[in-house]
């Protein structure tokens, strides 16, 4: 047994330090033998001559350059207000009582503040608005949509499960269809 073990090891010995079938030399081989010459920039300018622009690129027509901001920009109490929306405003605003209408005073300031501090900050005041509540069809989505996963990581335990996780899967994604269609 010692000396098959000898001869095994003395031939694992010969054939791990013996030089591979395949080598690759990097220092003599010419990476450029099976393509074509490449002619240098100098001698391919000189064939194809290109018309020279009159004018440079770099030169811009001086009506292009001038631009008027006036038309664009509006002041806030500029902005029209529809006759119907203010008269309906000011009936239900005359029917509030002293304590409501300071109440409303009060929320409509600290509105203002709120979206004076997302101004200041770069948030947009749609953001500010659009945060208090996730909505319905899309909350549906999120919640069909965890308990089919978690549902279909049961499926190796009892098919049952990976059925009601698929049905779940599903109804998630008819309520996400159905909010995407709304916005």
């Amino acid at each position: 047994m010692k000396k098959y073990l000898l001869l095994f090891t003395s031939v694992l010995l010969l054939a791990s330090c013996s030089s591979p079938k395949y080598t690759y030399n990097f220092d003599h081989y010419d990476y450029n033998s099976g393509k074509k010459k490449v002619q240098s920039p100098e001698t391919r300018l000189a064939q194809t001559s290109l018309p020279t622009p009159e004018l440079s690129p770099l030169q811009l027509n001086q009506d292009a350059v001038t631009a008027s901001a006036a038309s664009r920009i509006k002041n806030a109490e500029n902005i029209p207000v529809m006759v119907k929306d203010r008269s309906l405003f000011e009936k239900k605003y005359n029917t509030l009582s002293k304590t409501e209408k300071k109440e409303f005073r009060k929320e409509l300031k600290s509105e203002f503040k709120k979206m004076i501090k997302a101004k200041k900050s770069g948030e947009s005041i749609t953001s500010i608005t659009g945060n208090k509540a996730m909505e319905y069809d899309l909350k549906m989505a999120l919640i069909f949509g965890i308990v089919g996963i978690v549902l279909s990581a049961f499926g190796g335990v009892n098919s049952v499960f990976w059925i009601l996780g698929v049905i779940s899967i599903v109804i998630a994604f008819v309520f996400l269809i159905k909010w995407l269609a709304e916005q």
